[in-house]
C-alpha cells in the first residue's frame, strides 16, 4: 500500500483526537479512596507547543483501566510532511532510584486500585510500586483479607502499632478499595538473628454492593500469593459459610497460580515452583466474646470446624491440604464505648480493653515467631522482586491467559478503534453528566432522558466518524460496539435513574407521612369524631397535595403511581392509628368518668357510723348517690356525649353502680346481723335472769314451771322482735330469731333439770336408804336388765311414803333415772353385772318387760275408753 497517504491518515486522526479529548476530558473527576488517599485518574493529556519549531509536538498518555494497558506516546514530529518517529511508542524507563520524599513513605500507598470503569479489574498504581523498589535485604508480606468492615485495617494498625494507619472506616460503606501496603516496612529481628522488612498489606473488603466475587477472588488470589503469611478477618464466630468460602477462593487461587505458572513458563520457559506454595494462615476472630469447649484452643476449635464439614465431595480438597499452616486468634472487643466502637481509629491504646490488648499482644507475638521471607527458588526475594511479582500476578488475575501479539499495523487499528469507542464513550458519559449536573443529579423524567440519550448516541456517533475518518469498513462495525457499549451505560443510567425516582418518590411518600405525623402529634385529644373526620380529612388531603407537587414532573413514571398507592395507603393507617389514638382518648375520658362517678357514689351510699339501714332508708340513700354518680359522669365525659362508645360506658356505669350497691347491701345485711345478734344475747340473758334461782324458787310443780318459763320466753322473745321491728322482713332477722328460741329453749330444758334436782334433794334421806337396801340383795340377780329392774322397783318403793307419795310417777322416774346414774356404787353393780351371757339374757328379760308393759297400757286405755 502506499504509506504517504496512510501516514497522513495518521496524523488527521492523531490532530483530531488531541482536539477532542481536550475538550471532552478537561472536567473529567478524580477517582477517590477517601480524604488521604487518591490514586486513580483515567486519563492525562498534555500538549507542548514551541514557539520556536516550524512544527507542532502532541504527548498523550493513556491508562487503559480495563486491560492495565501500557503507557503509549504518540508525538507527531517537525522535520518532514507527517514523519512518525515510532520510537517513542515504548514506556519510558521508571527511574527506581530516585529519592523517596519523606512525607510520603510512613503513610498508607495504594499498589492497586480497582478498574474505575466496572470495578472488575485490578489496576496498578506505578508511581506507588516504586516504594517497593526501595526495599533491601529479605522481605516478609503479611497480607489481611476478609469481608468488608470485619476489622481488617483496624487490625493492621494494631500490629504496626500505629493508632493513625490504615484508613479505618465508621460508616456502611466501604473504606478501603483495592490493595493497599504500609509505605515503610517493619524492621523485625528474628529469634535467628536474621534480619527481616514486613510490609503490612491492607486489601479491600470481600462481599460489598455492586462488587462482583471474581473481582474477590483475583484480590484474594493477589494478596494470598503475594504474602508470606495470610490473614483471614472474621467477627464473631467461624461458621461453615466462612471455611467455604475461604475454601473456594483458596481453591481458585491455586488453579489460578497453576495456570498463570504454565502460560509463564510457556513464554519465558521458567517454571516457580513457590508461586504454587501457599503461606501459612492465620484466622483471626474479632469482637470473640465467647467460651470454647473445656481444654479446648482456637486453633483446635477452628481445626474441629474444618473436620465437621458436612459436604461429600469425591475430590475434596480442605484448608489443611491447600495452606502450609493454619492457626487461629480471637480478639476480645477492642472498646465497649458506642462511639469507639462506631469509629476504631479515634482509639487510643489507653481506650482498648484489657482482654483485646493480652490477645492482641499474643497475636502478635505468634505472628513474628511464624513469619518467614518470602522466597523465589529457595532464597528469600527482594523489594524488587516482590514489585515484579505484584506486576505478575495482576496481570495474570486481569488477563487470564498470554494473548497472541498481532502486527503493528493491525495492533494500532485495533488500538485506534478501542481508544476511539473509549474516547466516544466518555464523550457519552461526560455529555450525559453533563445532563444529569443540570438536574444537579436528581431524578429526570424518563422520557426526558431517553430523548436527551438518544441526542448524546447521535452526536457520539458524529464524534467516532470524525475519528475514523476514511475507515468506513472499519466505522459500522466499531459504531454498533459504541452504541452496544453506549447502549449498556444507559441502562445503567436508566436503571439508576429509575432508582433516584423511586428514591425520591420513597422519600417525598416518607415525608408526606411525616408532615400529616407530625401535624396529628400537635392535636390534643381527645376530639369529638366529627370534628376530627374533618381535621384528618384536611390533613390527608394536604399531604397528597404535597407528594404530588414535589414529583409533579415524574408523573408518567410508573413509579410515581405505585409510590402514591403507598403514600395513601401509609396515610390511610396513619389516620386509622390516629383515630384509634382519639377513640382510646375518649375511651381513657369515659373511664375516669366512670371511675369517678363510682368513688363519688361509694363515697355517699358508704356506711361510715357502722349504723344498719333499714331498707327504705337504704334505698332511698342508693338513689340519691346514683343521681349524683350519673351527675358526675355526664359533666366528667361531655367531651364523649354523642359518641357510639358513649352508651356502652354508660350502660357500663349502671352495672357498676348494681354491683357496688350489692356490696353496700351486703355489707348493710352484715350490720343488721350484728345487731340483731346483739339484742337476741340480750334477750336470752333476761330470759336467765328471770328464769334464775333470783326470780324463781325450786323446786315447783313442773307445770307450774312450765308456765312460767313460757311466760318468760314470751316477754324475751317480744323484747326481740320490738327491738328489731324495722327489720323483721330481712332475712338475719328471722334466723337469729329462730337461733334464740333453741337458745332459750335450752335454758328451759336446764331448770327443768334444776327442778328434778330440787326434789331429789328432798327425798335425799330414802334414796339412800333404798341405795343400802340395793346392795344388800343385788347378789340375787344375775343380769344387768333384772339388776337396773330392781333397782328401780326398791328406789320406787321408798319414794312412795311421805310427800313424795303425791309426786307425779313422771317426776319419781326421772329422779330415780338421775339418781342410778350419778351415784357410783350403783354404776359399779351395773357394770359387774356386763357379760355377754349376761346381755343375751337380759335382752329376753328386756323383750317379756316390754310385752307386759304394752299389756298393761293397752288394758288402761280400754279401762279409760
Amino acid at each position: 500500500m502506499n504509506f504517504i497517504p496512510c501516514m497522513l491518515l495518521l496524523e488527521i486522526l492523531v490532530a483530531s483526537k488531541i482536539f477532542v479529548l481536550g475538550n471532552s476530558l478537561s472536567d473529567s473527576a478524580d477517582c477517590h479512596h477517601d480524604d488521604e488517599h487518591c490514586e486513580s485518574q483515567d486519563y492525562t493529556l498534555r500538549d507542548e507547543f514551541s514557539s520556536n519549531s516550524k512544527g507542532v509536538e502532541g504527548e498523550r498518555r493513556v491508562k487503559e483501566g480495563a486491560d492495565n494497558a501500557d503507557l503509549e506516546q504518540i508525538a507527531i514530529k517537525p522535520g518532514g510532511p507527517f514523519d512518525i518517529d515510532t520510537s517513542e511508542w515504548e514506556e519510558p524507563a521508571t527511574d527506581d532510584s530516585a529519592p523517596l520524599s519523606d512525607d510520603t513513605s510512613d503513610k498508607p500507598l495504594q499498589l492497586v486500585r480497582p478498574d474505575p470503569v466496572n470495578h472488575k479489574n485490578l489496576v496498578l498504581v506505578e508511581k506507588n510500586l516504586k516504594y517497593l523498589h526501595h526495599i533491601d535485604g529479605a522481605v516478609a508480606v503479611v497480607a489481611v483479607v476478609g469481608k468488608f468492615h470485619s476489622g481488617k485495617s483496624f487490625l493492621l494498625n494494631q500490629l504496626m502499632g500505629k493508632s493513625g494507619g490504615f484508613g479505618v472506616g465508621s460508616y456502611v460503606e466501604p473504606k478501603t478499595m483495592g490493595i493497599w501496603m504500609w509505605g515503610e516496612p517493619i524492621e523485625v529481628t528474628k529469634s535467628n538473628g536474621n534480619r527481616l522488612s514486613i510490609v503490612f498489606v491492607d486489601t479491600e473488603g470481600f462481599a460489598a454492593s455492586n462488587v462482583s466475587e471474581s473481582y474477590d477472588a483475583k484480590i484474594f488470589a493477589v494478596s494470598a500469593l503475594l504474602s508470606s503469611y495470610l490473614l483471614y478477618n472474621s467477627v464473631k464466630i467461624i461458621d461453615q459459610g466462612d471455611i467455604d468460602y475461604l475454601e473456594l477462593l483458596a481453591r481458585g487461587t491455586r488453579l489460578f497460580a497453576l495456570k498463570s505458572q504454565i502460560v509463564q513458563s510457556s513464554q519465558t520457559s521458567e517454571f516457580n515452583h513457590d508461586l504454587l506454595q501457599f503461606p501459612p494462615l492465620m484466622w483471626v476472630v474479632q469482637d470473640f466474646h465467647l467460651g470454647h469447649t473445656k481444654g479446648e484452643t482456637p486453633r483446635d476449635w477452628l481445626l474441629r470446624l474444618m473436620a465437621s464439614s458436612s459436604r461429600d465431595e469425591e475430590y475434596a480438597i480442605n484448608l489443611k491440604g491447600i495452606f502450609s499452616k493454619i492457626t487461629c486468634h480471637t480478639l476480645f472487643l477492642p472498646a465497649t464505648k458506642r462511639e469507639l466502637l462506631m469509629d476504631l481509629s479515634q482509639a487510643e491504646e489507653k481506650d482498648l480493653t484489657e482482654e483485646y490488648r493480652s490477645e492482641r499482644d499474643a497475636l502478635k507475638e505468634d505472628l513474628i515467631e511464624g513469619i518467614n521471607a518470602k522466597e523465589k527458588n529457595g532464597r528469600p526475594i527482594s523489594g524488587p522482586e516482590l514489585a515484579s511479582l505484584l506486576r505478575i500476578l495482576v496481570e495474570a488475575a486481569n488477563e487470564g491467559h498470554m494473548t497472541q501479539i498481532p502486527g503493528r499495523w493491525e495492533a494500532y487499528l485495533d488500538k485506534l478503534k478501542t481508544s476511539a469507542v473509549h474516547d466516544c464513550v466518555t464523550f457519552y458519559e461526560n455529555d450525559m453528566t453533563d445532563f444529569l449536573k443540570k438536574h444537579n443529579n436528581d431524578a429526570i423524567n424518563s422520557s426526558e432522558l431517553l430523548l436527551y440519550h438518544e441526542g448524546s448516541c447521535e452526536r457520539s456517533v458524529q464524534l467516532l466518524k470524525q475519528l475514523l475518518f476514511e475507515l468506513p469498513n472499519t466505522t459500522d462495525q466499531v459504531s454498533e460496539k459504541l452504541l452496544k457499549i453506549v447502549s449498556e451505560k444507559f441502562d445503567v443510567t436508566r436503571e439508576l435513574n429509575e432508582k433516584l425516582i423511586i428514591i425520591k418518590c420513597v422519600d417525598t411518600q416518607r415525608r408526606s407521612e411525616v408532615q400529616l405525623e407530625d401535624e396529628l402529634s400537635h392535636l390534643e385529644f381527645p376530639i369529638k369524631a366529627v370534628k376530627f373526620n374533618h381535621i384528618l380529612e384536611e390533613l390527608v388531603d394536604q399531604s397528597v397535595l404535597m407528594y404530588q407537587e414535589v414529583l409533579k414532573d415524574l408523573r408518567d413514571s410508573q413509579s410515581y403511581g405505585t409510590y402514591k398507592d403507598q403514600l395513601q395507603d401509609g396515610l390511610r393507617r396513619l389516620s386509622e392509628a390516629a383515630v384509634l389514638r382519639n377513640t382510646r382518648a375518649l375511651e381513657e375520658v369515659l373511664n375516669r368518668a366512670t371511675s369517678t362517678a363510682i368513688e363519688n357514689f361509694i363515697e355517699m351510699a358508704q356506711n361510715k357510723n357502722r349504723i344498719p339501714r333499714a331498707p327504705g332508708l337504704f334505698d332511698d340513700m342508693i338513689q340519691s348517690a346514683k343521681r349524683e354518680a350519673s351527675l358526675v359522669f355526664e359533666r366528667d365525659a361531655s367531651v364523649a356525649e354523642g359518641e357510639t362508645i358513649y352508651k356502652p360506658f354508660r350502660d357500663s356505669l349502671e352495672i357498676k353502680l348494681r354491683s357496688e350497691t350489692d356490696i353496700i347491701w351486703k355489707d348493710n345485711l352484715e350490720l343488721v346481723e350484728l345487731k340483731c345478734q346483739s339484742i337476741s344475747t340480750e334477750a336470752v340473758n333476761r330470759f336467765r335472769d328471770n328464769s334464775g334461782p333470783t326470780k324463781l324458787v325450786l323446786p315447783i310443780n313442773a307445770s307450774e314451771l312450765d308456765q312460767k318459763l313460757k311466760d318468760e320466753m314470751d316477754v324475751s322473745l317480744k323484747f326481740y322482735d320490738q327491738s328489731l321491728v324495722e327489720f323483721h322482713d330481712l332475712e338475719p332477722f328471722s334466723t337469729i330469731r329462730e337461733a334464740t328460741e333453741r337458745v332459750i329453749n335450752k335454758v328451759c330444758s336446764q331448770r327443768r333439770s334444776e327442778n328434778v334436782d330440787a326434789f331429789a334433794k328432798v327425798v335425799e334421806g330414802p334414796l339412800k336408804t333404798a341405795t343400802k337396801v340395793i346392795k344388800l340383795s343385788v347378789q340375787h340377780y344375775n343380769t344387768e336388765f333384772s339388776t337396773y329392774m330392781f333397782m328401780k322397783e326398791v328406789l320406787m318403793a321408798h319414794l312412795d311414803e311421805g310427800p313424795p307419795k303425791k309426786w307425779s310417777l313422771e317426776l319419781k322416774e326421772e329422779i330415780i333415772s338421775k339418781h342410778i346414774s350419778n351415784t357410783e356404787e350403783l354404776q359399779e353393780i351395773l357394770i359387774s353385772k356386763r357379760s355377754w351371757w349376761s346381755s343375751l339374757i337380759g335382752f329376753w328379760q328386756w323383750l317379756i318387760w316390754r310385752a307386759k308393759s304394752l299389756t298393761v297400757s293397752f288394758q288402761e286405755r280400754q279401762r279409760i275408753e
